[in-house]
């Protein structure tokens, strides 16, 4: 199973905020070192969460400073955007990256528009990186006959995950070959069904399976009783704060429940200080994922 490193990009209020920003980036940087498998980077700023510049920024500051690990967003919004734009984009960042980026993205609006809009975007998108000229006539984007370029390094396309969990776009998304991955709050109960659906999907459309990655908050401590002392209340049910062994176990279940095969570790959660959450995560790859080699 692998273990990816997840972090929010927030810009607090004030005097100072600088400081804050550039601690979110370099410990998704240390991911690489301290032996993670990825770094997924999400916005933090409510009113424009999903459709702000930080992602993609971030990516690319991000790319150039890493060797190995995969990156990955954690979510755009494509309906904010021009698809050929997004495309452009993300095949951009694949090229900076070697061939590491991972593009999560979110439909936004959950209406059944805004379900039309968000496919006919990432149908653009994907036609748009073969590199091939095409042209388009949708119900929402009309483009005329062109090529769209850079094309990226991994093809077909840089993976897509769709943070949705609705049926309609679960089972679309597995009709299509796309992944999809749960939020931090999203009930196990409700993933188990969910890969279920996916897997169905993927079946009968004849694609290759796909995995279903989780973000779970995670805070690792010397001692349970410590653990929770530290991070303070669990912003929700599935968060999980203990020491090395109530983490593992945890996981484990995880594991048994949905077949869970990547781990996003959100440890950067309510007031913790900067050294805390190192501290945590270097605990869990030292003393926790060894259990799941």
């Amino acid at each position: 199973m692998e273990f990816h490193l997840f972090d929010l990009l927030e810009w607090p209020p004030g005097v100072g905020r600088e400081p804050a920003f550039r601690d979110e980036l370099e410990r998704l940087a240390l991911a690489e070192e301290q032996g993670y498998a990825g770094a997924w980077i999400a916005e933090g700023d409510p009113a424009r969460a999903g459709i702000g510049p930080g992602v993609h920024l971030a990516a690319a500051w991000l790319s150039a400073r890493t060797t190995r690990i995969r990156i990955a967003t954690s979510v755009r919004i494509p309906p904010f955007f021009h698809p050929l734009r997004l495309a452009e984009e993300i095949a951009a960042l694949d090229i900076q990256s070697g061939g590491r980026f991972e593009w999560g993205v979110s439909p936004g609006d959950a209406s059944d528009e805004g379900r039309r809009i968000f496919r006919e975007q990432l149908t653009i998108a994907r036609t748009a990186w073969t590199g091939e000229s095409f042209r388009h006539d949708g119900d929402f984007f009309q483009i005329p006959e062109l090529q769209c370029l850079p094309a990226p390094v991994q093809q077909p396309h840089p993976p897509i995950w769709i943070a949705a969990l609705d049926r309609p776009t679960v089972e679309w998304a597995g009709q299509n070959g796309l992944g999809i991955f749960g939020d931090a709050a999203a009930p196990t109960a409700q993933l188990e069904d969910t890969r279920r659906v996916h897997r169905e999907a993927v079946s009968a459309a004849r694609r290759d399976p796909v995995g279903l990655p989780v973000v779970r908050r995670m805070y690792v401590g010397e001692t349970t009783a410590r653990a929770r002392e530290e991070a303070g209340p669990a912003p929700d049910a599935e968060s999980i704060v203990g020491d090395a062994i109530y983490c593992r176990d945890r996981i484990v279940e995880l594991h048994e429940r949905i077949g869970l095969d990547r781990l996003v570790c959100w440890q950067s959660f309510g007031r913790l200080p900067h050294e805390a959450i190192l501290a945590s995560q270097r605990r869990l790859i030292e003393k926790v994922a060894p259990a799941f080699d």
